[in-house]
């Protein structure tokens, strides 16, 4: 059965792809709300900004969740479950998805396909859940391995199938890998996609961006070393481009906080607190927004800790 992802009518809008040219005059509401169920995770990978993370760790409130579906409904605007924590681990998931789906809101989620059961997956496939991401690393066991820090691929593997086989015929949800890719061969990145394209929906890879750590950030001595190692293997292009991200999206921490950007695992772009305000106000009048819009209007990502490492990650590898 061929699968549409009901998220590529927003990805594939004119609009939305060509927000920039609109930046003077912006829409009234982001295209998508991301939302961080969680900050706590599973996993340890070496890369993640979750090394040096130092903001509190817990689970969103049902109070807090509720207000961001509920203004989102108002504004037709789909809902993420993605960002800095493995959703899954949050005890409510599956009812906050079912209240999502509920308001008739289209909703995605990306995991690392560990910490989800067998009951949540039969609860998505009842509930509809449109989109879902298996988030990979690397296109070979022992890179993914080395990546994740872990050695758990054939479990992750087994959790993909099992999902797949699931799903059956059923039109939802969706199903996606995504890897991101350090110092892997033509060959071996051919392989990986050619494997999976034949179980999923689609395949994406990417560069991985080692930039965002540095050494002295990170909490553990071994992966400090670790990740200095597989710097010198990186192969992203270091380069600068306008952002879309402040224009077509905001992202919600765990306890309120909005952020600008879904790639801000440590508080650098906050734009407003739900338990002030609201997404609407937050976008519209926020002058932490506007400010951090003008200084990527004009190129100047240096004066963003946050920006001054940030690179297109998803260019042709």
């Amino acid at each position: 059965m061929k699968r549409k992802n009901p998220f590529m009518d927003i990805y594939n809008n004119e609009k939305f792809k060509s927000v920039l040219q609109y930046k003077e005059n912006p829409r009234i509401f982001p295209f998508i709300v991301d939302v961080e169920l969680t900050n706590y995770c599973n996993l340890n990978c070496i890369f993640c900004g979750q090394q040096t993370m130092k903001r509190p760790k817990g689970y969103m409130s049902e109070e807090i969740f509720k207000k961001i579906v509920d203004e989102c409904a108002e504004h037709k605007t789909p809902i993420r479950f993605i960002r800095w924590g493995e959703p899954f681990l949050h005890p409510k998931i599956i009812e906050f998805s079912r209240y999502v789906k509920s308001k008739g809101l289209p909703l995605h989620i990306t995991n690392n396909g560990l910490a989800m059961k067998e009951s949540d997956i039969l609860d998505l496939i009842d509930l509809k859940l449109d989109s879902l991401i298996f988030s990979f690393q690397g296109a070979t066991k022992e890179q993914y391995e080395i990546m994740r820090n872990n050695n758990r691929y054939e479990e992750l593997k087994a959790k993909v199938l099992k999902f797949v086989e699931l799903r059956g015929n059923n039109p939802k949800p969706f199903i996606q890998i995504s890897s991101t890719m350090t110092n892997e061969t033509e060959e071996q990145i051919k392989d990986f996609v050619d494997y999976w394209e034949k179980i999923v929906d689609l395949v994406t890879v990417g560069k991985t961006n080692l930039s965002r750590l540095s050494a002295q950030q990170i909490k553990s001595f071994e992966n400090m070393g670790k990740l200095e190692l597989l710097k010198k293997q990186e192969t992203i292009k270091k380069i600068y481009r306008p952002c879309t991200e402040i224009y077509s999206k905001l992202s919600v921490d765990w306890d309120g906080k909005v952020t600008g950007c879904c790639s801000d695992y440590d508080n650098f772009l906050v734009v407003g607190d739900l338990n002030k305000s609201n997404l609407f106000d937050i976008w519209n009048n926020s002058r932490e927004l506007k400010i951090f819009r003008e200084l990527l209007n004009n190129n100047k990502h240096k004066c963003l800790t946050l920006c001054s490492t940030c690179y297109h990650t998803y260019d042709k590898f």
